[in-house]
């Protein structure tokens, strides 16, 4: 299925987001999200873009740490604003 922009996501370290938006990058799925705090508030620092595996029925992201990478897709989720 995948996940959607506006959905709110859990890791499995219980950090929770709420995804921002979408951009295809390479044949795959990205997601710029936010952190949310435990009364889910926006933590404006708290940004991160997660890459998207979708196995059967089961979604899963991966948070991205390659800064050419990160670089070129805050650039191309800067463009869709």
């Amino acid at each position: 299925m995948g996940l959607k922009v506006n959905y709110i996501i859990v890791l499995e370290n219980k950090e929770e987001y709420i995804v921002l938006k979408e951009a295809m990058y390479g044949g795959k799925k990205y997601f710029l999200a936010m952190g949310l705090d435990q009364n889910r508030q926006v933590i404006s620092s708290k940004l991160v873009i997660l890459e998207e595996y979708v196995s059967g029925f089961e979604t899963y992201v991966t948070k991205i740490i390659d800064d050419e990478l990160t670089l070129t897709l805050t650039r191309i989720f800067k463009a869709q604003l």
